[in-house]
Parts: C-alpha cells; sequence; structure tokens
C-alpha cells in the first residue's frame, strides 16, 4: 500500500474562497450500508446540542459509500461526527481551549489562537465562512472490524503530533505495531482520497469534500456553504 504523503497545507485563509453553494440536502448515515457504522461521539460524551446520529451532505455520503466499498471485506467505517450546529463548535472551541490553557505552554494570546486552529476550527455562524463541520462536507471516522476498532496509533480527538496523518511515515524503523498503525491509516487514507475526500494532515480522522478547506487542498472551487440547522 502506498505511503502517505506528508502533505502541508497552504498558508491561506480558506474561508475567503468562494462558494457555489449547490443545495443538496443533508442525508443520515443511519442504515445506508453494512459498511459505515455511526457512532455520534460528541452525542456519547455528552458535549450540549450534539446530536443523536451523524449527518452529511447528498454528495458526499454518496462518496463515502464509495469509499467504503473499498475496503476490505472485513473492515467497515465507523463514522464519529458529520454536519456539525454552530452551537456544538462554539462549545468545543472553548473546551480545547480551556484544555490548552491548562497545560501552561503557550503564553500569549497569538500562541493561544494558533495552537487552537491546530485541532478545532473557529467558529462562525456566516454561512459564508463556515468552520468546515458546519458545512455537511467534513466527516470523522476510523475503521473497524466486527470485534473492533483498529488500532490508528491515537485516540479520536487526541490532539498531539501523533494525530498527524502521516506521523507513522516517518519513522524508518518502525516496530511491529507501528507498522500495523502506520497500514491501518493507509487503508484509511486510501479509501477516502481515492474517491475525492481531502485529509486534513493535523487529524488522521479527519476528511473534507466539497467545502473550503477541501477547494484550498484540491484547487477547485466549493459548493457547500455553512448550514445553520439540519433542515
Amino acid at each position: 500500500m502506498k505511503p502517505i504523503a506528508n502533505v502541508i497545507s497552504p498558508k491561506v485563509n480558506y474561508r475567503s474562497l468562494p462558494i457555489l453553494e449547490c443545495g443538496e440536502p443533508l442525508v443520515s448515515l443511519s442504515n445506508l450500508s453494512s459498511k459505515i457504522k455511526v457512532h455520534p461521539f460528541y452525542h456519547e460524551t455528552n458535549i450540549p446540542g450534539a446530536l443523536i446520529d451523524c449527518y452529511l451532505r447528498e454528495g458526499a455520503t454518496a462518496k463515502l459509500i464509495e469509499a467504503a466499498a473499498l475496503l476490505p471485506e472485513d473492515c467497515f467505517f465507523v463514522v464519529l461526527d458529520g454536519f456539525r450546529p454552530y452551537e456544538v463548535q462554539l462549545e468545543l472551541y472553548h473546551m480545547i481551549k480551556q484544555d490548552i490553557q491548562n497545560r501552561g505552554e503557550v503564553h500569549s494570546e497569538e500562541e493561544l489562537a494558533k495552537e487552537i486552529a491546530k485541532f478545532v476550527a473557529y467558529p462562525s455562524p456566516d454561512v459564508e465562512t463556515p468552520s468546515p463541520h458546519m458545512t455537511g462536507g467534513a466527516v470523522d471516522l476510523t475503521v473497524a472490524k466486527e470485534d473492533g476498532w483498529l488500532d490508528m496509533g491515537t485516540d479520536f480527538d487526541y490532539f498531539s503530533d501523533k494525530a498527524l496523518t502521516a506521523w507513522y511515515e516517518l519513522n524508518p524503523m518502525p516496530t511491529d505495531q507501528e507498522l500495523n498503525i502506520r497500514n491501518n491509516r493507509r487503508m484509511l487514507y486510501h479509501a477516502m482520497t481515492s474517491v475525492g475526500f481531502a485529509n486534513y494532515e493535523n487529524e488522521w480522522w479527519h476528511y473534507d469534500f466539497g467545502n473550503q478547506r477541501w477547494a484550498m487542498q484540491t484547487g477547485q472551487v466549493a459548493f457547500y456553504k455553512g448550514k445553520s440547522a439540519l433542515s
């Protein structure tokens, strides 16, 4: 299986890119396919306002089904989050900000903002400048077998360098466990990117389609604006 490229996103404000909204509805990811299971992580962990199901735009959902079909027969996707209301994005932003402040590793507001931005997009209620998950074009997911989730090296939402998608590509002499982790990440990465998703390089679990971050990484035009609700 091909290595994961060590991608570095362009240093541009992706939220300044134009969006030609296509009007696709949000679709529930439950009961779509035996190759896609839903585990609404933020609802399960009692984040205020988190949804009991996971949703993506119609086109992104079709791409996810394509990607799932590329997995080995005994593997399936576990979707942890998709469309995210503004209120949930705001709550997560404040939680991560507090966590970083508690560590005492940054000493200025500028450093704090940069550190937060690695892990959670700044919440905006403006549909023209949305965080990726507010568009319905971003999905957080992992891969599992019937006996459990595959080892990806970190938990979901584990914010350290080990969460970088290509982290396990950097070790020239991996242990057997690290080799297994590397191959599991490659499986997820290649299934998703081969159908048109773009990975966010700081998070092995995060993939975009149709939104401004995807447009920045692919050179295409975004077609998913933010949505304020499921409707």
